[in-house]
This record gives structure tokens, C-alpha cells and sequence, in this order.
């Protein structure tokens, strides 16, 4: 069974009002896939969506996380953020994405699955992350979004 890290846009995106094409695509998946995977968050994601000032929806995106194993954010973790940085893979303003990302690879995941175009979900960043991973002896990870996985599956 393939593993999947979910970064905060996964489950935010089912409760997403403004986004309504978004909503419906990661809801499909959820409610018709997400049970072929093994499914990991971490503390960060948690984190991030308590951060979130609308009560109702945080506890209705909080709620849908509840019971996935809860990945933390340790040294290791922090030190391949970094690289990530320095590389200049991850921008230096968005310490969180290669914090999401250093989890998912540390933690061995087959996925990253995210809605975050900035960041993250770009051909470019995959290939520059896998070729780092590689050459530093990380394992290879996949980037993308409930759509293309659905397409790819």
C-alpha cells in the first residue's frame, strides 16, 4: 500500500467555500480513495489549520485528520528543510513547505499531496527534490494533487 503525507491544503480544500472545483475534486478523492493509501500528517499541518481564525472550519478540517498517525518535526526533519533552502529548491520565505516536504521524505512517504502551486506541486521542485534525494541518499517522492493522482492511479 503506498504511503501519502497530507500537507494542511489536502484536507483545508474539502471545507474550502471560495474554491468550489477544488472542494469537489478533493472530496471525490477523499471519500472514494483515500482508503488505498496509508495516510500521515504531522504536527505542522495540525498546527497550521489551528492557526486558522474561523472556529467552524478549523474543527470541521480538524476533524477529518483526527485519527492519521501524527508525523513530528525532529532534527533530521529540520536539517533536510534546510538543505532543501540552501539548495535553493524552496524558496527561504517558505520554511513551512520544506519543512512539509523534509517530513514526507524523512518519514519514507510515496507522496506528497498538496493544492500548494507555489511551493510545491511543480515539475521543476519534484525533479530538483529527486535529484538532491539521490545524490544525499533520501528516497524519491512524488508531489502532487488529488487530480493528477486520481489520473495516474
Amino acid at each position: 500500500m503506498k504511503s501519502i503525507y497530507l500537507d494542511p491544503s489536502i484536507p483545508s480544500a474539502c471545507c474550502e467555500k471560495a474554491q468550489p472545483e477544488r472542494r469537489k475534486i478533493t472530496t471525490q478523492w477523499w471519500n472514494k480513495q483515500i482508503n488505498q493509501y496509508e495516510v500521515a500528517v504531522s504536527r505542522l499541518t495540525i498546527e497550521e489549520i489551528e492557526a486558522l481564525e474561523t472556529e467552524d472550519k478549523r474543527e470541521a478540517i480538524l476533524s477529518l485528520i483526527r485519527d492519521f498517525p501524527v508525523l513530528e518535526v525532529s532534527p533530521p526533519v529540520e536539517r533536510l528543510a534546510k538543505r532543501y533552502i540552501e539548495e535553493k529548491i524552496i524558496p527561504p520565505n517558505a520554511f513551512n513547505d520544506a519543512l512539509h516536504l523534509a517530513l514526507a521524505v524523512i518519514n519514507k512517504k510515496d507522496v506528497l499531496l498538496s493544492w500548494n502551486f507555489a511551493h510545491l506541486v511543480k515539475p521543476e521542485v519534484e525533479r530538483k527534490v529527486n535529484a538532491y534525494n539521490l545524490i544525499s541518499g533520501y528516497p524519491r517522492i512524488r508531489i502532487t494533487t488529488p487530480q493528477k493522482l486520481t489520473k495516474e492511479e
